[in-house]
């Protein structure tokens, strides 16, 4: 069994007594740690490597962390990143300000005011980064954005690729419980994906569920003619999909290779 790399967290405070405060807290915790003391620093640690969480202080020097929050929302390749607000200011009046500037709600997945006790950051922490992690690759933008509209209504870490060499890239660096592969993409397409990960000892049992236009029976007879070997998924959608049925059927896949 493929053992997970420790979870990334990412903690931004210009405070550096209440850096170290954080760091002391999670570092009782198998999670790998790294700080920042200010939005732009804060920007370029994830310009370097998505974290898997992202706690947030708002109020900093050169940017600060409604802008950080925009920045973040505003690029597909960070929109689906974890945040966790952890800040003096008032949750109603952030929310308000950020809406007021914005035109969006704020998409945070929990807001804590400070001071807070170590029991309850180590309880939210956790809460996320115990989440089913998937990765959703197709090229069509409207399509992806549908399908993590769909499902971030349910508590799973979603991050996203546009093509094959992408989410080859994203199941390397972190394995997924789920990859929601299309098989029609530029660069690698998801046939040439599939035929990667099952080289790859520690990547053949990733869970994948098939969600293209191209009709089952063909692209399986596709598959075994070039590589010789079978198509090895959990579950295979032709589109389009309603969104319940989605939703339903990536919870039946998880339930069973994850226990979720």
């Amino acid at each position: 069994m493929n053992r997970r790399p420790q979870p990334y967290v990412l903690l931004v405070d210009d405070d550096p007594d209440i850096l170290e405060g954080l760091t002391a807290i999670l570092s009782s915790q198998p999670y790998r740690l790294r700080t920042a003391r200010d939005g732009e620093q804060c920007l370029q640690l994830i310009a370097e490597e998505v974290p898997d969480l992202l706690i947030l202080d708002l109020l900093m020097p050169r940017k600060d962390g409604f802008a950080v929050i925009r920045e973040i929302r505003s690029n597909p390749q960070y929109a689906t990143l974890s945040i966790i607000v952890l800040t003096t200011v008032i949750e109603d009046a952030s929310r308000r300000r950020y809406e007021l500037e914005t035109g969006l709600e704020m998409d945070v997945q929990d807001y804590i005011e400070k001071p807070v006790a170590p029991a309850e950051l180590l309880k939210s922490v956790a809460a996320i980064l115990e989440q089913p992690y998937i990765v959703v690759a197709d090229d069509d933008p409207d399509i992806l954005e549908g399908i993590v509209a769909v499902l971030k209504s349910r508590p799973y870490r979603l991050q996203t690729a546009r093509d094959g060499q992408r989410c080859l890239e994203l199941v390397r660096k972190k394995v997924p419980d789920l990859l929601i592969l299309d098989l029609l993409m530029p660069k690698m397409d998801g046939f040439a994906v599939m035929r990667e990960l099952q080289r790859e000892p520690a990547l053949a049992h990733v869970p994948i569920m098939i969600l293209t236009a191209v009709v089952e029976d063909a692209s399986r007879r596709r598959y075994e003619l070039e590589t010789g070997m079978t198509m090895k998924v959990q579950d295979y959608i032709e589109k389009p999909i309603a969104p319940a049925e989605l939703l339903q059927r990536v919870e039946r896949v998880l339930r069973t290779t994850k226990g979720v």
